[in-house]
């Protein structure tokens, strides 16, 4: 399976106004050759967040997220065949942030040190 690297840059572009309502600076980066496993990702930057969403060529992608008010952890890997499974991957980010609801097979942790 080879997923349409380019789709995430459009993906988040296409949800601009969802990053300015929550205050969230976002930046795409350019595809990356990454040692034969071409690879994207885009950074979300907030005064209550950080989070990076990658996808590798191969459709494993990967959402992972700090929230900063207690440095808790919530991690997810997909395995995207599209299109629409990166918009389910999206959804569930902008569901963390609004709802504060975990995506489900999400690892859930506390960062070390930070009391719960």
């Amino acid at each position: 399976m080879t997923f349409p690297l380019e789709a995430l840059s459009v993906a988040v572009t296409a949800r601009a106004e969802t990053w300015a309502r929550l205050e969230i600076r976002w930046h795409a980066r350019p595809i990356q050759p990454n040692y034969g496993k071409p690879v994207v990702s885009a950074d979300f930057e907030s005064s209550a967040w950080l989070a990076q969403v990658t996808i590798w060529l191969s459709g494993e992608a990967d959402l992972d997220t700090v929230r900063l008010a207690d440095d808790r952890i919530v991690n997810k890997h997909y395995e995207l065949t599209g299109y629409g499974d990166l918009e389910v991957m999206l959804d569930e980010f902008v569901g963390l942030l609004i709802d504060d609801r975990i995506p489900g097979a999400a690892f859930v942790a506390q960062w070390p040190g930070t009391a719960a």
